[in-house]
């Protein structure tokens, strides 16, 4: 069971975490919740303590809690209620809610997203319910595409990769493994297809030159002729994506 900073009648869970890297003890307010950091060796009581740190702080930590839960709120009602638009394949798609006798959120996509959330859940918990169940939808989708544009350039480019896995990487939208095995984000699926099948093209490529030759690009172009097209086409989105 985790601690808590009781302030008035509030209680704020927290985590503390030790640091070898920690010069001084802080505290980090996040939408996922409060981390104490402290470096190794502090001690939990006495006037030097973590504890009396915290007391110390508690104002602090709870106007930062009520202002990230607002701003986190406020956030995912913009991009998780009825009448928000969220992405797919490069299009910009309206979203429909309905609160109906159901047990777990249903994601349905075709002109528009049709989310069925159960009737209970109502507000952060329901944007929350919303916003998990179409990331799941969204690495579904990413991981049938992921394999299908895998299948479709392995013939061509004569290579056998060791798999296709879905990957959370913060500084590339694909790779290519030791173990043979190509990975590609799985917010891939909110791009242009075609500029996801020229992430998975260039990774399934990397098992012929592991490297950025003239030869590799030579091999990619025989699979994907229009793989600069592409990748022109996925820079962009990355530029609009990282500004929504």
């Amino acid at each position: 069971m985790m601690p808590v900073l009781t302030v008035g009648n509030t209680d704020i869970p927290y985590e503390v975490r030790y640091s070898t890297k920690a010069t001084r003890k802080r505290i980090v307010v996040t939408p996922q919740g409060v981390e104490v950091v402290a470096p190794v060796g502090t001690p939990l009581d006495g006037s030097d303590g973590l504890l009396s740190y915290l007391h110390g702080k508690r104002r602090w930590v709870f106007d930062s809690v009520r202002e990230i839960e607002e701003k986190h709120r406020r956030l995912l009602t913009q991009r998780y209620a009825s009448g928000a638009k969220l992405q797919y394949r490069g299009r910009w798609l309206m979203l429909d809610v309905e609160a109906e006798d159901v047990e777990a959120v249903e994601v349905t996509c075709r002109s528009k997203f049709q989310v069925v959330v159960p009737a209970e859940l109502e507000g952060v918990k329901k944007l929350e319910a919303i916003r998990t169940a179409f990331d799941a939808w969204l690495r579904d989708r990413a991981l049938r595409d992921l394999v299908r544009f895998g299948r479709r350039h392995e013939e061509a480019l004569g290579v056998e990769p060791a798999g296709y896995r879905l990957s959370e990487a913060k500084s590339r939208w694909g790779s290519l493994g030791r173990d043979g095995v190509v990975r590609a984000h799985w917010r891939l699926a909110q791009a242009p297809a075609a500029a996801m099948e020229y992430v998975v093209a260039h990774e399934l490529a990397h098992l012929v030159h592991r490297n950025h030759s003239p030869e590799f690009w030579q091999v990619l172009g025989m699979t994907l002729p229009d793989w600069a097209e592409r990748k022109v086409m996925l820079e962009r989105w990355e530029t609009d994506h990282r500004a929504v």
